[in-house]
């Protein structure tokens, strides 16, 4: 079952595991803050395997509205994985490199202290502990800078606005991470389950800056969009500085090679292209 099917992450997972017996809910199908409706649909379908790509991913809006981030990746999640341990399904959940603080000077490893700065991660990591208490089957993946050749995301951004210039910081660092290689990565968790359940990081191999992201994605397009770094980007959510995660324990534990950023990019674009025609 994959919840959030409408979404950025949740569309590429649809896509990937086509060959599954997917039970693939939106926004206007299910409501994850909705106990009753949740469990309804739990208990039809018992699924092995409940993939939540549904959350709150407003990371400004949040400070404003931090009941409503609260609820939907935190108290919704935990009630999630509550109804998932009653049918003894596995819950795949994906959380977020602002569960740190960003003051790390090398990559952060899902046993590092976590100290999340903005309403956005400390939402996020209320759902991981609540799932974590729940006693459900689950793995938490941890991305970062998710991006996709659909939805809204900075990818896009960057190919589709229409400035003269383009300002992009360059005084953050992490990893930009194609929702194609996660869905990928989950399709391979799910066909060669080493049931070594916990908290893992996943993100395409390379750490940039925005500015650095941005002026790839120009050059993968072949474009000549001027972009100039800046140091001062004012928004109302403090972001982490440094955000580079630590991914070897998926190579460990899952077998499993992130693809490089450089490929990741490429393979997004081909797609964003071919979506575009």
């Amino acid at each position: 079952m994959i919840i959030g099917a409408g979404g950025m992450l949740g569309i590429s997972m649809v896509h990937e595991l086509a060959g599954f017996d997917v039970v693939a809910l939106e926004k206007e199908d299910l409501d994850i803050t909705c106990y009753s409706k949740v469990r309804q649909q739990l208990l039809k379908h018992q699924p092995e395997y409940i993939i939540n790509c549904a959350a709150y991913t407003a990371v400004d809006l949040a400070e404003r509205e931090p009941e409503k981030a609260h609820k939907i990746n935190g108290s919704a999640v935990g009630m999630l994985a509550s109804l998932a341990k009653q049918i003894n399904a596995t819950i795949i959940h994906f959380s977020t490199d602002y569960v740190f603080d960003g003051k790390a000077t090398e990559p952060y490893k899902p046993t590092d202290p976590v100290n999340p700065i903005n309403v956005y991660g400390q939402s996020k990591l209320l759902g991981e502990i609540l799932i974590k208490r729940s006693g459900a089957k689950h793995y938490i993946f941890r991305i970062s800078w998710l991006y996709a050749p659909h939805g809204k995301n900075f990818f896009k951004w960057v190919l589709e606005n229409d400035l003269e210039e383009m300002k992009v910081v360059d005084t953050q660092t992490g990893c930009p991470t194609s929702a194609l290689d996660v869905a990928s990565f989950v399709k391979h968790v799910i066909e060669n389950d080493p049931k070594k359940h916990g908290t893992y990081h996943f993100s395409n191999e390379g750490s940039m800056t925005w500015y650095a992201f941005a002026k790839a994605i120009i050059k993968q397009a072949g474009l000549n969009n001027k972009i100039t770094k800046t140091n001062k980007f004012s928004t109302l959510a403090k972001r982490p500085d440094y955000s580079t995660l630590d991914y070897s324990l998926i190579k460990k534990v899952f077998n499993y090679e992130s693809p490089k950023a450089c490929t990741a990019l490429s393979n997004v674009f081909t797609q964003y292209k071919m979506l575009s025609s």
